[in-house]
């Protein structure tokens, strides 16, 4: 799971595709670049530290090929001072994180598959000291999945291993900043059972309309485990496991409508979506397993300003987000928040990214009472605010830096407020 920062700077990666890509030599790969992530981790090949690998690259896309890679690295802690170990929330403790990943694709059109077919390859190495994570520090497979477009790309198609979280919903641009402190399960998809760090099993399937704005996004895959993220991480130690302790199928269906950034055109997207998972999730009234849980989500996200003609993407956006899922068989029951950000907020700085989020969690009233049955004091509820600016380096080098104040940062036990800072880097090559 990628924590705020590195949803933002993935976000301002891939919607910030830097003027020189149109003009410059390197963009020539970008077709070749990972298809179906809703925010992939690079805009253009042209936004890497080298993009032509001294030929390689050219060489690899002579034979269908194409690689990248992307190191990170940060450092997240409570400034108010409040140090406990074992940690109750991120940054408790000094939390650093560390990730290597790789992806390789290949052209599937070269071997008889329809046009813009591709398999991809991800490899991943990731550790990070906040347990709850999942990041265990094993080399693992992080996708090995095949997409393949129809009909003039109104259907596209994408099956085999993914972490599904990253193809539905727009993590990027409407994850709750409160996740910063409290985890990663409260992004409520995950915690409804969508793999967001060791992939799963699935297939999924667009269909969009003639003028490709209107869509319907629906797919099936093997669940994360309901014992949560660390323990389907340690389930599914390499990556490729077909299932897991406590892990069942589920489906999900989101419908939307998406106009991407242009000259005269703000960006607008607005979606909303369905899960249904058939997995066993502990019922905090009765003691007992439920064989099944769902959520609910809506989410929208909308371009204010457009202050450069030449550059679309710039301005302020704003982006609201809300989701529900049953109190009785969850931890997260319902949750909103509200981001204002700007990409390019200065004209001396078109590819930096400036963010204000506030969000709030409310947790379940069952499992409240189920944690004081069993004598553990728990909160009602949490409160986020969040301040955040992305540097962008020099090409495939970004620097953020965050500090976000949360009120009641732990379900339990209680704690006090935590001022969390982080600083972030990452590489892409």
């Amino acid at each position: 799971m990628k924590s705020k920062p590195l949803l933002l700077t993935a976000l301002l990666m891939s919607i910030g595709r830097l003027a020189q890509a149109a003009d410059s030599d390197c963009a020539r790969f970008d077709t070749l670049l990972p298809k179906g992530p809703e925010t992939p981790s690079i805009g253009s090949v042209c936004d890497t530290v080298f993009p032509e690998w001294g030929g390689l690259r050219q060489d690899m896309a002579d034979n269908g090929f194409f690689a990248q890679v992307q190191l990170l690295t940060n450092l997240t802690y409570d400034v108010a001072g409040n140090w406990k170990n074992p940690p109750s929330y991120v940054g408790q403790r000094l939390t650093t994180g560390n990730v290597v990943s790789t992806n390789v694709t290949y052209d599937l059109s070269r071997i008889g598959f329809t046009d813009n077919a591709q398999l991809n390859l991800g490899v991943m190495y990731a550790y990070n000291n906040y347990r709850g994570n999942g990041q265990d520090g094993h080399v693992a497979i992080s996708e090995l999945s095949v997409y393949q477009s129809l009909f003039h790309n109104r259907v596209i198609l994408h099956y085999g291993y993914s972490a599904w979280l990253s193809y539905f919903y727009g993590l990027y641009l409407g994850s709750s900043t409160a996740s910063s402190a409290l985890g990663p399960t409260s992004v409520m998809l995950n915690q409804a059972g969508l793999t967001s760090l060791k992939p799963s099993p699935g297939f999924d399937v667009r269909l969009l309309s003639e003028n490709k704005r209107w869509y319907d996004h629906f797919g099936v895959s093997r669940s994360q485990s309901s014992d949560g993220l660390e323990s389907d991480s340690k389930y599914n130690i390499y990556g490729l496991r077909w299932k897991v302790p406590d892990a069942g199928t589920l489906a999900i269906n989101e419908m939307g409508y998406r106009v991407n950034s242009d000259y005269g055109l703000p960006m607008m997207w607005v979606r909303g979506g369905s899960v249904y998972n058939k997995t066993p999730y502990f019922n905090y009234n009765s003691g007992q397993d439920e064989d099944n849980t769902w959520s609910h989500y809506l989410a929208a996200t909308r371009q204010l300003t457009q202050p450069d003609s030449s550059l679309p993407f710039r301005g302020w956006y704003i982006d609201g987000k809300t989701n529900y899922a049953p109190q009785n068989r969850n931890v997260f029951n319902a949750d909103a928040s509200l981001t204002l950000f700007s990409i390019g907020p200065f004209d001396s700085r078109p590819s930096d990214m400036l963010s204000f989020g506030l969000a709030y969690n409310k947790f379940s009233d069952d499992a409240r009472r189920y944690f004081e049955r069993h004598n553990q004091r728990a909160e009602r509820f949490s409160t986020t605010a969040s301040t955040a600016y992305t540097l962008r380096i020099t090409n495939g080098i970004y620097w953020t830096n965050q500090l976000a104040w949360t009120h009641h940062p732990s379900v339990t036990p209680k704690e006090d407020d935590a001022w969390n800072l982080l600083t972030q880097i990452v590489v892409n090559l």
